[in-house]
């Protein structure tokens, strides 16, 4: 949604996409480990490994959702409409539906989160899978690190943006009157 040119770079002729410098590569990482903390939330998760492919992500996600051991999913993998998605956080519930829970590294929500977060949800509805809630965890801009490990628990504010998600569906499902999730 942020830079379609690039966008069809990546996909059409990956190729000729540029490579990020020095300072997108340390975000993109910053990022990684921000992802990797968020994990700690939900022991027992299971991460989706991707290395055989997106095929075989989708398999493997399939195969955790159907397992009620497992708590929760990092990194499923999803496809419907023509749209592929790697949710950052899928929690079970106790009702035996989902929430999906997007991870950024900023301290704040932002428009273009809640668009990521609104495709994600209607792929994986449109994939089957139940959701309870869509939410948005971030860096919670008032913890301050004592020294030590960081308290995972006190570091990630989450947001409950299912409301908001539910009001951007008509943008997300309609854009120049095509179906905007076939692109």
């Amino acid at each position: 949604m942020q830079c379609l040119k690039r966008l069809y770079w990546e996909v059409h002729e990956p190729e000729l996409a540029s490579e990020p410098d020095a300072s997108g590569q340390a975000i993109m990482e910053q990022g990684q480990e921000v992802g990797r903390l968020a994990h700690q939330l939900f022991p027992g998760g299971v991460k989706v490994d991707g290395s055989g492919g997106l095929s075989d992500a989708i398999s493997i996600t399939k195969e955790l959702v159907a397992n009620p051991e497992v708590p929760a999913v990092f990194e499923g993998t999803f496809s419907a409409d023509d749209v592929l998605v790697r949710v950052d956080i899928l929690k079970r519930q106790r009702d035996k539906r989902w929430r999906l829970i997007e991870v950024k590294s900023s301290t704040d929500l932002k428009d273009y989160h809640l668009l990521d977060i609104g495709i994600q949800s209607h792929v994986v509805s449109r994939s089957g899978l139940d959701l309870a809630s869509s939410s948005l965890a971030h860096i919670n801009r008032n913890y301050i690190f004592d020294g030590g490990s960081i308290d995972v628990r006190q570091f990630f504010k989450i947001r409950n943006v299912t409301g908001q998600i539910k009001r951007l569906q008509p943008q997300l499902t309609s854009s120049c009157g095509r179906n905007f999730v076939s692109w």
